[in-house]
């Protein structure tokens, strides 16, 4: 890499932890409990929108005015009970071991409630006392607004081009290049690719990801 990095930051849900498919099960369950039957593209339109956006696109396409606050705790429940059962994105924790290991410090930007986010940590055992993690509850706009990154940054007291991001959305790769980071676009699938913003550096596996960061992993 040309410039030192001092941090490296990842997104949560699809880049560190399989977990798109638990949000979309949780807001299944939430629907079905209203009687409403979700669209076959339901998860493509919510892809790493925040909570409070998708309450508002899901009140817009169904026509009905959901309680937020209630929503939002029905939801909660549902996937912090189900979260026990999640599992890492094949590859990504063998990268962050890495990191760790070259000395690199690390952060985690959610586009989630913390509640939502410890819940994760929790399941990948990912939780340590010296970890920064941004979660939607600690800024005032989500991604891909990009204060999440500029807080994580601001907090690791590090300026923009000292970190490079980790990313599976191109909601989140907006934010980070708005935040002034390098960004490494990791799409859960190829063919995703085009909807990346222009800036950002795609990779398409652990070992591609592995490289970019300049560490080693073991498999």
């Amino acid at each position: 890499m040309t410039q030192a990095i001092k941090a490296v930051l990842w997104d949560m849900d699809g880049t560190l932890a399989d977990s798109e498919a638990l949000h979309l099960a949780t807001l299944v369950a939430v629907l079905n409990h209203h009687g409403i039957k979700a669209d076959d593209d339901l998860h493509a339109s919510i892809f790493g929108k925040t909570a409070r956006e998708v309450h508002t696109l899901c009140c817009e396409r169904f026509g009905v005015d959901f309680d937020y606050d209630q929503w939002s705790m029905a939801r909660a429940r549902h996937y912090v009970s189900e979260a026990i059962n999640m599992r890492p994105r094949p590859g990504a924790l063998g990268v962050y071991q890495a990191v760790r290991a070259a000395g690199i410090r690390q952060a985690i930007v959610s586009n989630s409630p913390r509640m939502l986010l410890e819940a994760g940590l929790r399941a990948l055992d990912l939780q340590d006392p010296q970890l920064i993690s941004i979660s939607a509850s600690d800024v005032r706009a989500g991604k891909p607004h990009p204060e999440p990154y500029e807080r994580a940054a601001w907090l690791l007291r590090i300026t923009p081009d000292e970190a490079i991001v980790v990313e599976d959305s191109p909601t989140g790769a907006r934010a980070a290049i708005a935040a002034g980071m390098r960004v490494l676009a990791w799409p859960e699938h190829p063919d995703a690719a085009p909807s990346f913003p222009d800036g950002a550096e795609l990779v398409f596996s652990e070992h591609e990801l592995a490289a970019a960061l300049g560490v080693q992993i073991t498999s």
